[in-house]
């Protein structure tokens, strides 16, 4: 009887695990990246979005070296204290939008799409490079 009750729940358990990676969220957990401290990584609906362990002041400017460092054209770019954003394009035209918001006082997410659609590849370039920015500076 014990077994038949830990079943149904292990089965409970499984299924509802699987509802949550079917809605196009699934948490890819990366450990501890270059900065020490990186919580992890999300792919979801043409966003890449990683949390830096770093305030939010440090990492927009790490974003924004990253992008001249990468070569993207920033047009734009927004910032008051709830979030900040930058939009630009690479050197073939395509748009490049990057969302920095606060988590905590020393976390910071940090989201990127590139392209209309999103090009997970090169989104994680772009946040690979902020990590490595972020890394020299501590």
């Amino acid at each position: 009887m014990r077994r038949a009750v830990a079943s149904q729940r292990i089965a409970l358990l499984l299924l509802l695990v699987l509802a949550g990676a079917l809605q196009g969220c699934p948490m890819i957990l990366m450990g501890v990246g270059a900065t020490g401290g990186v919580a992890g990584t999300t792919y979801a609906k043409g966003e890449v979005e990683q949390v830096h362990a770093a305030p939010y002041n440090t990492v927009w400017n790490a974003t924004l070296h990253a992008l001249r460092t990468m070569h993207v054209a920033v047009s734009d770019t927004q910032k008051d204290q709830i979030s900040a954003k930058a939009v630009g394009a690479e050197l073939d035209g395509t748009s490049v939008t990057v969302t920095v918001l606060p988590v905590t006082k020393d976390a910071t997410s940090v989201r990127v799409r590139v392209g209309t659609f999103g090009d997970r590849p090169a989104s994680e370039r772009i946040q690979g490079e902020i990590a490595v920015v972020l890394k020299r500076a501590t």
